[in-house]
């Protein structure tokens, strides 16, 4: 017959008898990764559909301890609105949990900078109790000689999630209508699902357009009793993302995750105690799997540029355009050129051409394609390039506020991409353009008219060395 350690028995009746906290908010080290997990504000917040599926194995080599698996889907709707949902099986040694809720969010801009969304789910707890197997010291314990039991209870949770820039804070409060589920053991109480509190607060630095910096705080608290969770996360061209943290009570966090062409997603965390059960127990381990799939934009309709100049060279330009959801559109432009008549290009002559096409250059709303009115000091720009080969150029793309800050570093990294292609598709060598780019993390306007965010959506370009 399978037993439970001493340790397992105390812990799943002391969750039982006294109602504690503990496991309510089941534990999880990648949060970071899916924050759908910690408040429902976060319903769609990325504009994408997002499943994730995590699995918690806590204190290794004690047995009967937390055993934790979490599955959890959310979307955006329409402009504002999000929904998601999760199905939770928590199991700490006799005490099995099952729990399965929805969640529905809003949000909203103010001041063109300041997002905000609010978030409300509603879920269903089932409690299930099997003292079989179980080591016990009393034989006239009641919860031995109660048998299985289950019991169920109503869960509700209130969450709210402000950004601004690189700032990020946000707070829950779970069971915000308190229940309790009565297992009909005699002269016991049941179990209690208390009232708490979760809130997460950090701020993005991008150290440059490839490595970005975000230290954060998690804060977890029911009556007087606390936790808080000190983080420092590094994420490489969004693919490689990497931290250590610090939980109190309890030890470091390592992690780790890896992106997939922005569609899949893998990650692993590693909890090693320091503190409480680290002279009886090994660490924890907890895996992550996730899937994004963002919503497919309308194809541009094709577009011919025609001119009158004369003489002229007609050269047909592939534009590619990468979207955040990783389709590919291609679109042909016919774009009409000026046959350079001249051997050689002034130093005046092509820091004038260069400032005008970075200047000059403007992009579609929300999108990657080259307003036509900018087609002419493209034109003049690549026919220096071409008189001067040994001429090489540096681009920059930037966006304006609208949409997600990831959602905006892709877009000014398409923006980036459909110059270069136009450049090389006209017989610049791709060797002689570096590129980078931002997001919307330097504006040059104020993000508040429209004629500021036109002016946000911009690839500037450099001579460089």
């Amino acid at each position: 017959m399978k037993t439970i350690t001493k340790i397992g028995f105390i812990l799943a009746s002391f969750c039982l008898a006294l109602t504690s906290f503990s496991q309510q908010t089941p534990q999880s080290n990648v949060y970071g990764y899916n924050r759908f997990s910690l408040n429902p504000a976060y319903a769609g917040e990325q504009g994408c559909t997002e499943v994730f599926f995590s699995h918690l194995n806590q204190w290794t080599r004690i047995e009967g301890a937390p055993i934790t698996s979490l599955l959890s889907v959310n979307s955006r709707l329409g402009k504002n609105w999000g929904i998601g949902g999760s199905v939770l099986v928590d199991k700490l040694g006799m005490l099995q949990q099952v729990a399965a809720s929805g969640s529905v969010s809003y949000g909203f801009t103010l001041s063109k900078e300041h997002k905000i969304r609010i978030g409300l789910s509603a879920g269903y707890y089932q409690f299930r109790l099997n003292p079989d197997g179980a080591v016990a010291f009393d034989l006239m314990d009641n919860i031995v000689n109660g048998g299985s039991q289950s019991s169920s209870s109503i869960n509700s949770e209130l969450g709210f999630l402000y950004q601004f820039k690189g700032l990020e804070a946000s707070f829950s409060s779970k069971q915000v209508l308190q229940t309790f589920s009565n297992f009909g053991y005699s002269g016991l109480d049941g179990y209690g699902l208390k009232r708490h509190f979760i809130g997460l607060v950090g701020y993005k630095f991008n150290l440059n357009s490839n490595l970005s910096l975000k230290p954060s705080v998690l804060y977890k608290g029911i009556n007087n009793i606390s936790q808080l969770d000190v983080n420092a996360d590094l994420t490489y061209k969004n693919f490689l993302q990497g931290g250590l943290g610090y939980r109190t009570g309890v030890g470091l966090i390592g992690r780790i995750g890896m992106n997939f062409r922005d569609i899949f997603f893998i990650g692993y965390a590693y909890e090693a105690p320091i503190q409480n059960i680290a002279s009886y127990g090994a660490g924890s381990h907890e895996l992550i799997l996730g899937l994004k799939l963002c919503r497919q934009p309308k194809t541009p309709p094709v577009d011919d540029v025609s001119s009158t100049r004369s003489p002229m060279k007609i050269d047909t330009v592939y534009s590619v355009e990468r979207i955040v959801d990783t389709l590919v559109v291609e679109r042909i432009d016919t774009v009409y050129m000026d046959a350079p008549q001249q051997k050689g290009a002034s130093d005046e002559e092509a820091k004038r051409a260069l400032d005008l096409a970075s200047k000059k250059l403007e992009f579609e709303n929300d999108k990657s394609i080259i307003l036509k009115k900018s087609y002419g000091e493209l034109e003049s720009l690549t026919n220096i390039l071409l008189l001067r080969p040994e001429l090489k150029i540096r681009l920059e793309g930037h966006t304006d506020n609208n949409g997600t800050e990831f959602y905006n570093m892709e877009l000014s990294k398409n923006r980036v991409q459909a110059v270069k292609d136009f450049l090389v598709a006209n017989g610049v060598e791709a060797t002689r353009i570096e590129t980078a780019y931002f997001g919307e993390s330097k504006p040059i306007a104020e993000n508040t008219t429209e004629e500021g965010k036109a002016k946000n959506r911009r690839v500037e370009m450099h001579y460089i060395k």
